[in-house]
């Protein structure tokens, strides 16, 4: 039996999925950064990103399903919890813009990942929102401990190279959680748009609405809390600034092609690692806004292991 063609491109494939996910730091970077542009209103700044990101993926969808719209089947039950999706990516966003300035790149990148692991162990183990249940396995809790272990490590690491602005004490911790909660809502958010892909017509679908819903929310958001500046033009500012919503759409779209291809779990994976590589680089090279923080052999370490883990946990 001849192979099928798909495996002679996995190699590539697996490399655009790395590339993607090095998108997400310059995601958060820019987002925060337009935040500042736009009379640093977070919600401002996340509604503009989810409103590109929802036009790019009308226009994807457009072109690669014919219709935009989705494609509910007569009598589809539609559970109150098929919203989340939308609700958890707003989170995300937000939760990215906030922690960016504060905890910079790295941490903004890895605590999510713990927060990631843990939900998604949980959403195996029950079955949550519609997922299938997949053996929540001894290897795997061990992946999850060692996840926890490196980010500790990262975190150590990072000690001695606060600045000015950084938060610190109590403030610092409550920072650090709202990154590991941020987590727990991208895994909820994922299991969510897998479910809904299946009943909406596509994975593409599927994203439109996420993202259609988290505009709905932030122009809610924006007019009650801030009416006036949805009226002023954004102050100038870097053009990269602009970049968060289209990423954001990249992000969504790429992941809802690759994953048939090739498979979630090694998608997951080479996003997270992606992540993980651009995270370390803007920080290390003050990139796009990040405060400049050079690598060191034990934050070294402690990435290698977080992405071991993360890998035990998605294979094992």
């Amino acid at each position: 039996m001849l192979r099928q063609p798909v495996c002679d491109h996995r190699p590539v494939l697996v490399l655009i999925a790395l590339a993607v996910g090095g998108l997400i730091p310059i995601q958060t970077a820019a987002n925060s950064r337009l935040r500042l542009s736009v009379g640093n209103r977070p919600v401002v700044s996340a509604l503009i990103s989810f409103s590109v990101a929802l036009l790019v993926a009308i226009a994807v969808t457009t072109a690669m399903q014919g219709n935009p719209l989705p494609q509910f089947a007569p009598g589809t039950s539609l559970p109150w919890w098929l919203w989340l999706g939308g609700v958890m990516g707003v989170c995300f966003v937000l939760g990215n813009i906030l922690l960016f300035p504060r905890l910079g790149a790295v941490q903004t990148v890895v605590l999510p990942i713990l927060g990631q692991v843990v939900m998604g162990l949980l959403i195996d183990r029950f079955g949550l929102f519609g997922a299938p249940l997949i053996d929540v396995t001894l290897p795997r809790i061990t992946g999850a401990l060692v996840v926890f272990i490196g980010i500790v490590v990262v975190l150590r690491a990072g000690k001695a190279a606060k600045v000015e602005g950084d938060a610190s004490g109590l403030e610092l911790w409550l920072f650090r959680l709202l990154g590991v909660a941020v987590g727990v809502g991208s895994s909820i958010q994922t299991a969510v748009n897998g479910y809904l892909g299946t009943i909406a017509g596509s994975s593409l679908h599927a994203s439109e609405i996420n993202l259609f819903v988290g505009v709905c929310l932030l122009f809610v958001a924006a007019l009650l809390t801030s009416p006036r500046q949805l009226v002023r033009r954004p102050t100038p500012g870097p053009w990269w600034m602009w970049l968060g919503g289209v990423v954001g759409a990249v992000f969504v779209i790429a992941g809802a092609t690759l994953s048939p291809l090739i498979g979630t779990a090694t998608t997951v994976i080479a996003f997270n690692a992606g992540t993980i590589a651009a995270g370390q680089v803007l920080e290390a090279r003050g990139a796009f806004g990040a405060r400049k923080n050079p690598l060191t052999v034990t934050r070294l370490v402690g990435l290698v292991v977080i992405f071991l883990g993360v890998l035990a946990v998605r294979l094992l």
